[in-house]
């Protein structure tokens, strides 16, 4: 194959495309043969994350196409779709646990379907969402509902390394906000450096919030959908507790993890 763009030959091109094709079919095959090793079906999510990690893997290893979201795998993907819907009208994804943890796979699908992330007003916040439940401990609605952005700390440590911290059961009387200095029994959550990197996303997230509140107020704000010709993305209010306490079941839905437990 050629090593520089000006190089590519039409049967360059053409190999591409029948080594896409030939992965192509691998993928129809295996999503529609795939079974447990006692013989049994997969859930239907299960099988969206399979999907997700073998896409993750390929690009790992520098495969520039996606078999997610490609044309070039349209129809594996119907495959695995038209599986996972005849699994579902026999009774599957319907899960006696609905408040399990999401395995690092299932975390993956809504990185990667945009669930999570800075790409509109309710993936950031539903990022802040999961990120202060995971590394804080977070689990109760009330404790995210009651929340306010002076709660939180930032600052580095002596390395320069930037951290935030969360005051546990602070008074609504506590001053100083960012401004404070973290004491250290408190629990950190240290930036990564990278496109997940949770300061980043938590300094984000504080640019986007109406001006009188990047600093003080509700830390949940209610979103605004799709703003447009403003660097706004929330509004002056609180977010309700009940939005709150769907942000997994909603970030669920509008994801291939829908329907599971």
């Amino acid at each position: 194959m050629a090593s520089r763009f000006e190089d590519v030959t039409d049967s360059d091109v053409a190999a591409l495309k029948d080594a896409a094709e030939n992965m192509n079919t691998l993928f129809e095959l295996f999503y529609a043969s795939v079974r447990k090793q006692d013989g049994t079906d997969y859930e239907p999510g299960s099988l969206k994350v399979m999907q997700a990690a073998l896409d993750r893997h390929l690009k790992e290893k520098g495969y520039s196409l996606s078999i997610i979201k490609d044309r070039e795998f349209l129809s594996s993907r119907k495959v695995l779709e038209g599986k996972a819907r005849k699994l579902r009208n026999e009774g599957k994804g319907k899960l006696p646990n609905k408040s399990r943890s999401l395995t690092r796979e299932e975390e993956e699908v809504l990185w990667e379907c945009g669930q999570l992330g800075n790409s509109s007003s309710r993936s950031l916040l539903y990022t802040m969402w999961w990120l202060l439940s995971q590394h804080l401990g977070l689990r109760g609605c009330q404790e995210h509902y009651t929340m306010n952005v002076e709660d939180f700390t930032l600052n580095k440590d002596d390395n320069a390394n930037e951290f935030i911290t969360f005051a546990e059961g602070p008074t609504k009387t506590r001053q100083g906000g960012l401004r404070l200095q973290p004491r250290s029994v408190l629990p950190k959550v240290f930036a990564t450096g990278d496109s997940r990197c949770p300061v980043a996303l938590f300094k984000s997230y504080l640019a986007k919030r109406p001006e009188d509140l990047k600093l003080s107020g509700p830390f949940y704000l209610a979103c605004i959908d799709n703003p447009t010709k403003t660097a706004v993305w929330y509004k002056k209010s609180r977010m309700g507790k009940n939005a709150i306490s769907r942000i997994m079941s909603t970030m669920k839905e509008n994801s291939p993890l829908q329907g599971e437990g």
